[in-house]
């Protein structure tokens, strides 16, 4: 099967966009660029991080206590729970001097 000029052509240009795309995140929001990066080396599912980060937000927008848990089965992410929860460090039993 002969491919066409013109696909080469569109995936020289796309190469070409993509590593410009990189060098300009990399130069005006590097935090990105490496979030960005680590992405496209792992295969992460961007989706999946995107969900730790909201309820990771959620929870420092609330009152800044709680627990976030993933369960995975089979490579899957089927829930991705954040709970908020009270802080109260305090005993289980009071118990009064006599």
């Amino acid at each position: 099967m002969k491919i066409k000029t013109e696909e080469l052509d569109y995936y020289k240009q796309q190469s070409k966009n993509e590593f410009a795309f990189r060098e300009m995140l990399k130069t005006i929001k590097p935090d990105l660029y490496v979030l960005f990066d680590i992405l496209d080396k792992t295969k992460v599912n961007p989706l999946v991080v995107w969900k730790i980060i909201r309820a990771l937000n959620n929870i420092a927008i609330g009152n800044g206590y709680g627990t976030i848990s993933i369960e995975i089965q089979k490579s899957q992410v089927l829930f991705i729970r954040g709970e908020e929860s009270d802080r109260v460090n305090e005993p289980i039993l009071v118990i009064k001097d006599e």
